[in-house]
């Protein structure tokens, strides 16, 4: 079973990095928008990223716990376990393929929107000022939100679900 966890966690490294995509795509939109400076691009994606993966080792952290501790607990549910694991890692993978090919198309694109945006830039800059309304942690938050990242709150809703599911094992 630990073969089939590793492959999980590898692949799932994949869906962190689909992520990115999405937080690029949508910095891209802020800029355009002129909601965010582009000097600001990498350190607001670096921090939604930071927060993202975070928040991702976290919920790692809440489902490996309750896999071990269904593991050992063995039966039709270890059963039930392992196959519900292995169709999470064929996915994850698929998921990882597809985000490998996109990040190499992203990669060419944002090099390209980043010589243009440079100009557009130097012209609105005056106006971006203000525009910007919103501090970078709220910004982060609702991004994380529109990202699908399960937040704090969220984490601690599956722990208690899965905590209520093992006290009815009991």
């Amino acid at each position: 079973m630990s073969k089939i966890i590793r492959e999980a966690y590898m692949a799932s490294l994949g869906v962190a990095v689909l992520t990115y995509e999405k937080a690029e795509r949508i910095t891209n939109e802020l800029i355009k928008k002129g909601e965010l400076a582009k000097e600001k691009q990498q350190k607001f994606i670096q921090e939604l990223m930071e927060k993202s993966k975070y928040n991702s080792a976290e919920l790692e952290k809440v489902v490996k716990a309750k896999v071990k501790y269904f593991a050992e607990k063995g039966g039709p549910l270890k059963d039930r376990q392992d196959k519900l694991i292995e169709d999470l890692t064929v996915r994850a993978k698929v998921t990882g393929r597809i985000a490998e090919q996109k990040i190499r198309e992203i990669v060419k694109d944002t090099i390209r929107i980043g010589k243009q945006t440079a100009k557009n830039q130097q012209k609105s800059f005056g106006k971006l000022k203000d525009k910007i309304t919103k501090s970078d942690e709220e910004r982060v938050e609702e991004l994380l939100k529109k990202l699908d990242i399960p937040s704090k709150e969220e984490i601690d809703l599956i722990r208690k679900k899965l905590d209520e599911l093992e006290s009815k094992l009991k």
